[in-house]
């Protein structure tokens, strides 16, 4: 009962949301950030770890503090742009969106072996999906289930509003290789930690971190180039959407090598724009929980 009327509220909130003026909808998103920022101290130590290892003597504490500081800002206001995520059309979205170097997309695809986009929980990743779609690009994202169900109910009805299809991350590979021959996109994020036995180590703002493989794997043995994309917020309530270059798979010596390279190059990317705008990336994950051996545990 509790998560039906969970789901239920949440629905009524997002159609409240959808029907404010954007600025005052953004203010509330801040004011949110704001609150979570005093409230959360659990992550608050996560975070300032993060930073600490991350930049080390590069930045004061009082920059520290004043990253996460905006990065909570900047995350109530992408929670809030997340309930008005079906206000977005095809014939208003270049009123919200600056999209830089769609060409870089176009020239992916037409190999007609799809692409896959590289992004990070890096601004607001949800609305990057919708973009492509309101652009004519077909999206499909590896996801996984929140712990909540009635927020991942309402996750994935929102999503699939905006024509946004979820593959979960058990038997995926013939659905990803099925919506690739239909070229279409498929959306990565590889910021952050996981397990040795289904990653690779590779530098993160000159740490080791275990990184996801599968993207070059599947780079690889699929032969489909990688684009990434970034999301960056402007005043407002604006963004500028970044299509990069597409990057072909690099052969090395070995597959396990070739696949070590190509993450790094993946990561020096994500690493590229979370150093421009550090307050755009969500540091509250632990990063660099799984380390090589002898390295001294970071939280």
């Amino acid at each position: 009962m509790f998560q039906k009327i969970t789901l239920l509220f949440l629905r009524l909130l997002s159609r409240l949301i959808q029907r404010l003026p954007l600025d005052f909808a953004l203010k509330i998103g801040d004011l949110l950030g704001m609150m979570a920022y005093f409230t959360l101290r659990k992550r608050n130590r996560i975070i300032l770890t993060n930073l600490r290892f991350a930049y080390g003597f590069e930045k004061s504490e009082k920059e520290f503090k004043e990253i996460m500081w905006r990065m909570y800002r900047n995350f109530g206001k992408c929670a809030i742009e997340f309930f008005r995520l079906p206000v977005l059309t095809t014939h208003n979205i270049d009123n919200y969106v600056k999209i830089e170097g769609l060409e870089n997309l176009k020239e992916a695809l037409s190999s007609g072996k799809g692409a896959f986009i590289l992004t990070a929980h890096f601004g607001n990743w949800d609305m990057l999906a919708s973009i492509c779609v309101l652009k004519g690009f077909p999206v499909n994202l590896v996801t996984k289930y929140l712990k909540n169900e009635a927020l991942n109910k309402f996750w994935l009805e929102t999503r699939r509003k905006m024509n946004i299809t979820p593959l979960y991350r058990e038997g995926t590979l013939k659905e990803i290789m099925r919506h690739l021959k239909n070229n279409e996109l498929m959306g990565f994020v590889l910021d952050q930690s996981v397990r040795k036995d289904n990653g690779v180590f590779i530098n993160f703002f000159g740490k080791p971190t275990c990184t996801m493989n599968s993207l070059a794997i599947l780079s690889h043995r699929l032969e489909t180039p990688v684009v990434p994309l970034f999301l960056i917020r402007l005043k407002n309530g604006y963004h500028r959407a970044v299509f990069e270059k597409q990057i072909i798979f690099k052969e090395k010596e070995t597959v396990e090598a070739g696949v070590v390279y190509n993450t790094q190059i993946y990561s020096d990317v994500m690493e590229k724009y979370i150093r421009q705008y550090p307050d755009h990336w969500i540091w509250m994950h632990r990063r660099w929980k799984t380390l090589p051996e002898g390295y001294q545990k970071v939280y």
